[in-house]
């Protein structure tokens, strides 16, 4: 990752226990860049309440600590993206991009899901459900 990406947030950590579940083998820090956030402030600020980028930080932190769901697919670019979804106050996804040619993990955008799109990449297995397979990991790993 070169020089002008400092101005860049760091929000988490791609953990490998994650990418193995869903089949990548690319791990490390995730970065979310001013101009995502100015975007998730002016398309998704009235849906979060919020127009605070310390708050959104803090949640896509949170997000991706401790995910519910987490998918995978190829994006139209041939990037690898992944989907990262919580139930807080409501169901919030984030999408993170990994660009291999330049090593490293970005936030590519973060909104509010309703639960039967949930429902419904659930049923068609874009997405699984890790909540129980983490206690698991998180058990073994203590």
């Amino acid at each position: 990752m070169d020089s002008r990406f400092c101005t860049y947030k760091r929000v988490g950590y791609l953990k490998s226990h994650i990418a193995n579940m869903i089949g990548i083998d690319f791990t490390g820090i995730i970065y979310a860049s001013p101009g995502v956030l100015k975007h998730i402030n002016k398309r998704h600020g009235k849906q979060f309440n919020t127009r605070s980028n310390d708050t959104i930080i803090m949640w896509m932190r949170d997000i991706i600590e401790k995910p519910d769901y987490i998918g995978v697919y190829t994006n139209k670019r041939g990037q690898t993206a992944v989907q990262i979804i919580k139930r807080m106050y409501r169901s919030i996804l984030v999408g993170i991009e990994i660009d291999r040619e330049k090593k490293y993990i970005y936030v590519a955008t973060m909104y509010p899901i309703s639960e039967e799109k949930i429902n419904s990449k659930l049923k068609s297995r874009k997405l699984i459900d890790i909540r129980e397979d983490i206690k698991m990991v998180e058990f073994y790993i203590i």
